[in-house]
């Protein structure tokens, strides 16, 4: 690992505890910027202050605890990276239906199901690299940011059926957004990073100016006391098998989503990063799965890992992991604070849409650059594209299902969770059959050169293979090939066979031939060598081919040659 140039306080760094708390404080503004989700969450838990304390009190200790496991990273649990988890409306449709199925004790209850899915997933993490892709996991980041601007707007719009009030509302969300998008667009100072927390609080001002203010949430606040324990488990816990699938369809989706936010995390941590190191994914999923089993017992709410906060601790320069102990703390002291959670219940639904809007832009194109970075072939557009449609589509298509189909309620419960679904299942079966091709050419035909371009991008497209990666590969391959066409091939049967093979991270591709072996020497020949012995030239070409690769292996056995070269993503 290397210290990227922008990193000012790095992996196992300690900032000094005025900077770490600054730090601190700003990642908690833009994850308590998403405590508005338990309050959507109290509409079919009932409505209530106590209702939405409680909730909020166990989803932010939970979060808490997991951050702090994260930064740790001991005893087989966390990432040893800084990557928090924030609240999602990606994960209310498992909890809304199992309440209506089998009551609000058992959609908490069942919360479990998400962490025992997540603890399987993270154990099987090298066996399922095949699917479970980066591009897979841009594509339920995606998911997660469109659900995030669905909501946005669905509140917006529904404070627009009172007609003396609809005006005021809009105006306000107005402003709020132009604020939100302004700030981030153009506040060039370390302000910016308060961008959600600034827009926050001029939609309050704004409302509390045009009496857009409930006065029964301003009594509320007004009552609320100052420091109190969180009121947990306030709903209760219970398990019941008629609701499982959805649940364990959910934590699949979000170990998916944690896969692509490590990954950023990762990149973001090592100059050098070449691909991403699945133990400590798999480590790092392993405790969200325990967090999970914690806001089951604590009737919190589901999380999901935070790529937002990822970025914003890349953009702050630091990516400490004793930044995780600070935020950690300070979510933890939050949930004993009722009266600064009180203030949630003040804002309006189009203040709190605004901000949903505004974040879910930045979500969506998080995912749509995690899929793009990756290269795609046939089969892996048609799944992927397919997971697009039917989320787009979702709404229509679970009306006639639950027409014509009913016993499938268990799979059509959510947009999200459908779309990664079906978008998994292709994945796995378009890998049945599948071949490792190669291809057969004699380095002095027409045509030879691009056979082997074609070939390799052709197959960095079915691997979802890094593109300069597979650049990389290309001249290296074709450097190599030229140099063997000067004197190294079998006069009578001058054909080279190329393979590759790929594992996630790594690429290695194979050349077969007849012949004798060049020399792929660690240091360059010297001017006066050269001019003395005129063949090392092929000696110059075969250090600088090692020098484009990560590593060579060379063997030759009875006329038959095999040169081997591995690149890293």
């Amino acid at each position: 690992m290397r210290r990227p140039a922008n990193i000012v306080y790095w992996l196992n760094d300690v900032p000094p505890a005025r900077v770490a708390v600054f730090l601190a404080v700003q990642q908690v503004a833009f994850l308590t910027a998403l405590i508005g989700i338990p309050g959507l969450a109290t509409t079919w838990l009932g409505p209530g202050h106590e209702a939405f304390l409680a909730l909020a009190g166990a989803t932010l200790l939970s979060a808490g605890i997991c951050v702090i496991l994260q930064g740790l990273g001991r005893f087989g649990l966390g990432a040893g990276l800084f990557y928090p988890l924030q609240c999602t409306t990606a994960t209310l449709p498992a909890l809304v239906f199992a309440t209506k199925t089998a009551g609000v004790d058992v959609a908490f209850g069942m919360i479990a199901v998400i962490g025992a899915t997540q603890l399987l997933v993270s154990f099987c993490i090298h066996r399922l690299r095949g699917i479970f892709t980066v591009e897979l996991a841009g594509l339920a980041v995606f998911l997660i940011g469109v659900g995030l601007g669905e909501n946005g707007l669905v509140l917006i719009g529904s404070q627009m059926h009172d007609d003396l009030d609809a005006g005021d509302h809009l105006v306000v969300a107005l402003i709020t957004f132009a604020t939100l998008v302004g700030c981030h667009v153009y506040l060039r100072s370390r302000l910016r990073v308060f961008t959600p927390l600034i827009g926050l609080s001029l939609g309050f001002l704004l409302s509390w100016a045009l009496g857009l203010l409930e006065q029964e949430d301003l009594d509320l606040l007004r009552d609320a006391a100052l420091i109190d324990l969180p009121h947990v488990p306030a709903f209760g816990w219970s398990f019941d098998t008629a609701v499982l699938v959805p649940y364990i369809i959910t934590g699949i989706t979000l170990a998916l989503t944690s896969l692509g936010v490590q990954v950023m995390a990762q990149r973001a941590n090592d100059a050098d990063w070449q691909r991403p190191e699945l133990g400590r994914i798999g480590r790092g999923i392993r405790a969200e799965g325990v967090t999970h089993l914690l806001a089951s017992l604590l009737n919190g709410l589901p999380m999901v890992a935070s790529g937002g906060a990822v970025a914003l601790a890349t953009a702050s320069g630091c990516t400490s992991r004793a930044l995780a102990w600070w935020t950690g703390g300070i979510l933890i002291l939050l949930a004993f604070l009722p009266k600064v959670l009180s203030l949630w219940l003040l804002l309006p639904d189009s203040v709190t849409g605004a901000l949903f809007l505004f974040l879910s832009a930045i979500t969506t194109m998080t995912g749509l650059s995690l899929i793009g970075s990756r290269m795609l072939d046939n089969r892996k557009t048609i799944a992927l594209g397919i997971g697009f449609v039917v989320a787009i589509a979702y709404e229509p298509l679970s009306n006639v299902l639950n027409r014509t189909a009913p016993e499938l309620h268990l799979l059509t419960f959510s947009g999200f969770a459908l779309s990664i679904l079906v978008t998994l299942t292709l994945l796995a079966l378009f890998r049945l059959g599948a071949k490792e091709p190669g291809v057969h050419l004699a380095p002095s035909e027409p045509g030879a050169h691009n056979a082997v371009v074609d070939f390799l991008e052709a197959q960095g497209r079915r691997w979802g293979a890094d593109r300069a990666a597979i650049g990389r590969a290309a001249h290296a391959t074709w450097q190599c090939i030229e140099l063997l066409n000067n004197g190294f091939l079998d006069g009578d049967h001058p054909h080279i066979d190329v393979e590759a093979r790929y594992d996630p991270g790594r690429i290695s591709v194979t050349l077969r031939y007849g012949g004798q072996l060049p020399n792929f020497p660690e240091t360059a020949p010297t001017p006066d060598q050269i001019a003395d012995h005129p063949e090392k030239v092929q000696d110059l070409s075969g250090f600088l081919i090692r020098e484009l690769v990560g590593g060579t292996d060379v063997k030759r056995a009875n006329g038959a040659c095999r040169i081997r070269f591995s690149f890293r993503e």
